[in-house]
C-alpha cells in the first residue's frame, strides 16, 4: 500500500524571464512511499539542486527506505549534481533517476561517486524500468 509521504513547495521570489514575463524560481517535490521505494517527482528550477538533493536525502532517510526513484524530467533546465544526496550519512542501497537521454553522459560521475560509497545509482528513461529495477533487488 502506497502513501504519500510529503509535499514540498519551495518557492522564492520571482525574476523576469527573457520576454519580460515575471518566472517563479523555486522547485517542488511530490513524495510518495510504497513498496519499500520512495518516489520523489522533482519540478521547477534547478538552480537549488543542492537543496533537492538533501531534502530527498532527508525523506529517504525518515521513511527508511532502501531505494530511492527520482524522476526529474519536470524540470525547466538541467539538474545538475547529486553530490549532496551522496553526501548523506544513510545511503540508499540503489537510486533510480529518471531523466532525458541527452543527459546520459552526465550520470557516469555520479554512478561512479555512489559506487565508491556503496551505493548503486543508474539513470533511466521511464518510470516502469527504473521500478522494475529497484525492486529486483528485494527479490
Amino acid at each position: 500500500m502506497a502513501r504519500s509521504a510529503s509535499r514540498s513547495h519551495k518557492v522564492l521570489p520571482t525574476a523576469a524571464g527573457p520576454t519580460g514575463n515575471l518566472l517563479p524560481m523555486g522547485y517542488r517535490i511530490d513524495f510518495r512511499v510504497g513498496g519499500g521505494v520512495l518516489e520523489a517527482t522533482v519540478s521547477g528550477r534547478s538552480a537549488f539542486a543542492g537543496a533537492i538533493a538533501r531534502e530527498i536525502g532527508a525523506q529517504a532517510r525518515l521513511s527508511a527506505v532502501e531505494h530511492v526513484l527520482i524522476d526529474i524530467r519536470r524540470l525547466h533546465d538541467r539538474y545538475g549534481r547529486l553530490r549532496s544526496l551522496l553526501a548523506a550519512k544513510d545511503l540508499p542501497q540503489r537510486v533510480a533517476v529518471i531523466d532525458g537521454w541527452r543527459n546520459d553522459r552526465y550520470y557516469i560521475f555520479a554512478e561512479m561517486a555512489a559506487r565508491r560509497l556503496g551505493c548503486d545509482l543508474r539513470r533511466f528513461d521511464d518510470h516502469r524500468t527504473a521500478l522494475a529495477w529497484l525492486r529486483s533487488a528485494a527479490a
